[in-house]
């Protein structure tokens, strides 16, 4: 999945509407204001669209929009490993 129908999936997902455009560098809690129970929703999400059946034995640390996408293609590549 390329970056733009990921951050569609992801913010329908957890119901938030982006003010403006949504780049790799927009700050998931400073620009897009998710909360904590919203930041565990999201690696819910990014797992399950990525078929990651057992999660990594780590949290990733998610700061940005770019930080989530690239946790999702780790996943992802973890899936089909």
């Amino acid at each position: 999945m390329e970056f733009e129908p990921f951050v569609a999936m992801l913010l329908g997902q957890l119901g938030i509407e982006a003010e403006g455009p949504v780049e790799p560098s927009t700050g998931l809690f400073d620009d897009l204001g998710i909360d904590s129970f919203q930041a565990f929703q999201m690696l819910i999400v990014i797992e399950s669209a990525a078929d990651l059946l057992v999660p990594p034995p780590y949290l990733p640390e998610m700061f940005t929009v770019g930080d989530a996408y690239e946790y999702y293609r780790e996943a992802r590549r973890l899936a089909t490993a």
